[in-house]
C-alpha cells in the first residue's frame, strides 16, 4: 500500500516559510487580503447574520475574534462564523480544476489558532499555503467525477486543507498530523443539493471548524486511522470511483498549487 497520508503528513510537518519561494508567499497575501474583502461584503448576509447569533450564544471561550462582529468565541467556533462569512456571497477566490474554494476553508481555520495561540505573520502565511497545497491535491486527487456525484469538494477536500494548515501552525509531530487528518477525513461531507440555501456556505464553514476540531484533538493525543486518504475505506476509495492517487504526491514541495488560485471579478464559479 502506498503510504499517501504518511507522505502528507511528513510534508506538513516539515515544511516552513523558508522552504516556500517568495512569489508564492507573495500570492498567499494576496489571497489573504481577498478573503477578508469577501467576508466584508458577507457580513450583512442573512446567513452570516444567523451563524453569528449561532456563536455568540454558544461559542465557548472567547479566545478568537468572530470577522465584523464585537464578540469572539473559542477557535472552532470563530472558524465555523468566519468560514461561513467569508463564503456566503461566493466571492471568495477558487481552483478552476476542482472547484475548491480553498482561502475561505483554510484562512478562518488558521486565523482562529494564530490569534489563541499567538502564532506569528510568517508561521500563519506557510501554513495558508500548505493548506490550500493539500487542499487542491486531494481535489485533483477524487477527480472532477467527485463533484459530478454531487459532493461539495470545497467542503470534503478543503477540510483536508483546513486541518494541514492547522497541524502546521501548530508544529504537530508528524504522528499526530497523520491522526489529525483521520480525524478530519471521518468528519468529511457536504453535498451540492444544498446550493442556493444558506447550507452552503455552512459547508465551508462547518470544514474550517472540522479542521481546528480534528487538529486540537490530535494534539491531545486522540487517534484515527493511519490510511484515511489511501485505505481499503478510505476518501479515495469512497468519495469517487475515479481516484487519481498520484496527484497527491506529484510535484509535492516543488509544484505550489496557490499560483493557481484565480481572484474573482464577479460573484460567480463560471
Amino acid at each position: 500500500m502506498m503510504e499517501l497520508t504518511r507522505e502528507l503528513a511528513s510534508f506538513i510537518a516539515h515544511t516552513g516559510i523558508r522552504d516556500i519561494p517568495e512569489q508564492h508567499i507573495e500570492k498567499a497575501k494576496i489571497c489573504i487580503l481577498d478573503c477578508l474583502g469577501s467576508a466584508l461584503g458577507g457580513i450583512d448576509d442573512e446567513a452570516s447574520e444567523h451563524i453569528v447569533r449561532y456563536v455568540q450564544r454558544y461559542g465557548g471561550t472567547k479566545r478568537s475574534s468572530i470577522w465584523g462582529a464585537d464578540f469572539a468565541a473559542d477557535p472552532a467556533s470563530a472558524a465555523l462564523a468566519n468560514g461561513v462569512i467569508a463564503h456566503a456571497l461566493d466571492f471568495d477566490d477558487y481552483h478552476e480544476e476542482t472547484v475548491i474554494h480553498a482561502t475561505s476553508v483554510c484562512l478562518p481555520a488558521l486565523m482562529a489558532l494564530a490569534e489563541e495561540r499567538h502564532a506569528s505573520g510568517q508561521d500563519m502565511l506557510a501554513a495558508l499555503i500548505v493548506a490550500i497545497d493539500v487542499a487542491i491535491r486531494l481535489g485533483k486527487a477524487f477527480g472532477s467525477y467527485h463533484y459530478e456525484l454531487g459532493w461539495h469538494s470545497s467542503s470534503t477536500a478543503g477540510r483536508f486543507g483546513a486541518v494541514a494548515g492547522v497541524c502546521n501552525l501548530l508544529k504537530l509531530k508528524e504522528e499526530e498530523i497523520i491522526n489529525a487528518l483521520g480525524i478530519c477525513g471521518t468528519q468529511a461531507g457536504g453535498v451540492r443539493q444544498v446550493f442556493g440555501t444558506m447550507s452552503k456556505p455552512l459547508n465551508v464553514g462547518k470544514a474550517a471548524m472540522d479542521g481546528v476540531i480534528s487538529a486540537l484533538l490530535a494534539e491531545d493525543g486522540f487517534t484515527s486511522s493511519k490510511h484515511i486518504i489511501e485505505g481499503e475505506l478510505g476518501m479515495l476509495s469512497v468519495f469517487t470511483e475515479h481516484a487519481q492517487a498520484d496527484e497527491v504526491l506529484q510535484g509535492l514541495g516543488s509544484t505550489w498549487y496557490i499560483d493557481q488560485i484565480s481572484l474573482k471579478p464577479y460573484p460567480t464559479c463560471a
